[in-house]
């Protein structure tokens, strides 16, 4: 069988299981880093896959079309003759626009990927420089955040140079000295562990392919995963305990309703409190999640670099 149909159908397989099998393994978040790591392994492999298989399609047409295809074997003198005429004129064009479509489309969703990296890095900058401006460039509040003068409880960070920490007067009034320090551990965590790039990543993803539920679904639970990273190590400094009573200090209702934070802002009480609270409370046994955890990293990883191996040493096996 020819190597591209073969990474086509394990990326499709990928696609299909993938999904629910790593809702399964991190649901809990039991092993939040594993967890992040295998979700972009799958994501990563699909696509390696993906962009391999027509490579290699349209390699092989290219390659045959220059009148080589005698001297290599299988699937190979087959596109050569395919790309000749050998099987009539109606085939050689279709197969020729076969890989032009496919090296269009690779080439379409690369830049669309770009693109929407460069918009969600525009509006992290000019949130920043509209926080300055709001604050009108004021000493820094505790911790050297920002301080804007709001009614809604929120604190976020955005990554950038200098990155700067943000929150509000609301949620500043509501927090003790340990909460606050539990909540800026919680930030500074986010921008340490570049958490801002793998939420980037994931979101432009989920926006090139709005269909697919391996990179919608994904976006969502890697950034509730990376909050979870954030968690532990606010808890590792400043106990569980505070980080959880900061998290409800933050999450209470407010009357009133300030403008939302930007897509690529990561909040310390803005995604999933109530689970984040209970695995705090309750922490889940994080040692089969991360032997299922390691295994399906392993199993999507090893296909693509498999594949690819087999046809950098010994060309051939491309089209076996």
């Amino acid at each position: 069988m020819n190597m591209a149909v073969c990474l086509l159908a394990y990326a499709l397989s990928l696609t299909v299981l993938g999904p629910g099998v790593l809702s399964r393994f991190t649901r809990a978040g039991a092993a939040p880093r594993f967890a992040i790591g295998a979700w972009l392994a799958v994501m990563g492999s699909v696509l390696v896959a993906a962009v391999a298989a027509a490579a290699l399609f349209v390699g092989q047409t290219v390659v045959s079309w220059g009148r080589i295809g005698p001297l290599l074997t299988g699937c190979m003198a087959g596109l050569g003759m395919i790309a000749r005429g050998g099987y009539g004129q109606l085939v050689q064009v279709a197969v020729l626009a076969l890989a032009a479509v496919s090296t269009l489309a690779v080439m379409t969703l690369g830049a669309r990927a770009a693109l929407a990296l460069r918009r969600m890095r525009r509006g992290t900058h000019d949130h920043g420089r509209a926080v300055r401006i709001a604050t009108g460039n004021t000493p820094p509040g505790p911790g050297g955040t920002f301080v804007l003068d709001s009614d809604r409880r929120g604190v976020y960070c955005l990554a950038g140079r200098p990155y700067i920490i943000v929150i509000t007067r609301a949620a500043l009034d509501a927090l003790n000295d340990a909460q606050l320090a539990a909540v800026l551990a919680h930030e500074r965590a986010h921008l340490r562990g570049r958490h801002h790039q793998v939420l980037a990543l994931t979101g432009a993803l989920s926006k090139l392919f709005p269909r697919v539920r391996l990179f919608t679904q994904g976006a969502g639970d890697v950034a509730r995963l990376l909050e979870m990273c954030a968690d532990d190590v606010a808890a590792r400094r400043h106990s569980p305990d505070t980080v959880v009573d900061a998290l409800l200090a933050l999450s209470l209702p407010t009357p009133a309703i300030a403008p939302a934070t930007p897509a690529a802002a990561l909040g310390a009480a803005g995604l999933a409190v109530a689970q984040r609270v209970e695995r705090l409370l309750f922490r889940p046994n994080g040692i089969t999640a991360r032997i299922g955890l390691m295994a399906a990293t392993v199993a999507a990883l090893l296909g693509p670099v498999l594949a690819i191996s087999l046809m950098i040493a010994q060309p051939g096996m491309a089209c076996i």
